[in-house]
């Protein structure tokens, strides 16, 4: 049996090997089981298929012909053909470890943020492994992973059901170190367990001891593995404010492995919020790079995100025919909820370059998209806050004012780690502007004071800063 861990805290690539334990077939059937293994360990896993086929032909009751063949078919992509295969071998074979291994791998892999059920069935055939071999360390630390994917700090407070399923996610990792004390991965594991629970002290001792541990990291997994490590506390630090710890994780992830797109993506926004916006696009450069040459990234969700981004920078930078370039490429290429926003940046950028005439007809276009988001999901204060936004483009002071009061109802006073503002301080600012526009300088004054105060209360000193400069204009 072959066996290859890697870090997970980003995505799922640890596969078991396949195995031949109990063939003992004609001399014919062994000879395709041998060289099916060997097309697969070179990547060539249509031929691999077509030799354990082969060897289904002479005997199709061996359940570990069809856990072969379903590692084929999982590590083509095609993941509900590779489910069906090792089903198939625990038809033929109820206590088959292998298959039941396997096929919960095939069913993270299928998950995702908004589809969690995936999940649950990785941890029942993981539980199922566990039940038949108490000491599979690697079933431990993969039904940790798939527990650490149905919770997170954004949705507290928790409920009993979400608080077990925490509870079991330590539990998994103590488990794996107790089975095996140099499985450093389960620090990572449990490191990302308490990122997820909110609790970033107890998640960098986790990271800090994976990483103490390189060597062993490198034996367990590869430079990929290592990579998530390192990205998994980057984003932890990330969480914390301590960017420059951050920046120099995702450094070290990038140059493990420089396809990592979430640190890629991580990073540039690092850059962002500290006001580096050459070097936000230069990382982002590199994204577009890989999304427009690697076939493998060529649907790739961080798309949305790369173009957004770096047209954002660009704007930033005055550079407003690169950024119309990316936003344009954002409403053309990409359908996501980031239309709207990238309309009203082109309002924004027409604005700046004197079109009014193509400004109004962007910020038009936003209000319309951002107006149907509200309308679908009603308690969506940052929809809110970019359609003020919007208003305030077009000098419809009152709705802007409206919508920005209605931000202050709705956001719960958060600071986003991505971006490191806090909404409900940038309605206040907002509100402030709006009613300086309409010459209401009263309320505005007192908008801008209560956001000042929060800002200084939140240490958010950019922030701070700006509010103080538009004091000092009223």
């Amino acid at each position: 049996m072959i066996t290859r861990r890697t870090a997970i805290g980003i995505t799922l690539i640890v596969l078991i090997g396949l195995t031949s334990w109990g063939l003992a077939g004609a001399l014919e059937e062994q000879k395709y089981i041998d060289l099916g293994k060997a097309e697969y360990n070179r990547g060539n896993y249509d031929a691999a298929i077509y030799l354990f086929n082969k060897a289904i032909d002479l005997n199709p009751d061996n359940e570990y012909l069809y856990n072969d063949r379903g590692m084929c078919y999982m590590a083509l992509g095609e993941l509900e053909t590779a489910i069906s295969e090792f089903s198939k071998a625990i038809e033929l074979k109820s206590d088959c470890v292998e298959a039941y291994y396997n096929r919960g791998l095939a069913h993270f892999k299928q998950g995702g943020w908004g589809n969690e059920g995936p999940f649950d069935l990785a941890i029942a055939d993981y539980s199922k492994v566990t039940e038949l071999k108490h000491d599979y360390a690697d079933a431990y630390y993969n039904r940790g992973l798939a527990y650490n994917q149905l919770f997170h700090y954004y949705s507290k407070p928790f409920s009993a059901e979400v608080t077990e399923k925490y509870t079991n996610a330590i539990a998994d990792f103590d488990k794996v170190l107790e089975l095996d004390p140099t499985y450093v991965l389960a620090y990572a594991g449990k490191g990302n367990a308490y990122y997820r629970n909110g609790e970033f002290d107890n998640a960098t001792a986790e990271f800090d001891k994976a990483l103490d541990s390189m060597a062993l990291i490198l034996e367990q997994s590869d430079g990929k593995g290592l990579a998530g490590v390192y990205a998994s506390r980057a984003r932890n630090y990330k969480e914390m404010l301590e960017l420059n710890k951050s920046i120099s994780d995702y450094e070290q992830a990038i140059a493990l492995d420089p396809k990592l797109m979430i640190a890629l993506s991580h990073q540039a926004s690092n850059y962002v919020m500290v006001g580096e916006y050459e070097e936000a696009i230069e990382t982002y450069d590199a994204e577009v790079d890989i999304l427009e040459n690697d076939p493998d990234y060529k649907d790739y969700a961080w798309g949305y995100y790369t173009y957004k981004g770096r047209g954002a920078c660009c704007y930033e930078l005055g550079r407003y025919d690169e950024a119309i370039v990316d936003f344009q490429t954002l409403i053309d290429d990409y359908e996501s909820e980031y239309e709207p926003l990238a309309y009203r940046y082109l309002g924004m950028i027409y604005t700046a370059k004197g079109d009014t005439e193509k400004a109004k007809q962007n910020y038009d276009k936003a209000v319309e998209l951002y107006s149907g988001q509200i309308e679908s999901k009603p308690d969506s204060y940052g929809t809110y806050n970019d359609r003020g936004l919007c208003y305030l483009g077009l000098g419809e002071y009152d709705s802007a004012i409206s919508d920005f009061e209605k931000v202050i109802e709705l956001e719960p006073n958060y600071v986003d780690p991505h971006s490191g503002e806090n909404l409900y301080i940038e309605a206040h600012k907002n509100l402030g502007i709006a009613y300086s526009a309409s010459g209401d300088k009263d309320k505005a004054r007192q908008s801008l004071e209560e956001g000042l105060r929060l800002a200084n209360e939140q240490g958010l000193d950019e922030t701070a800063t700006e509010i103080e400069n538009l004091l000092g204009d009223l």
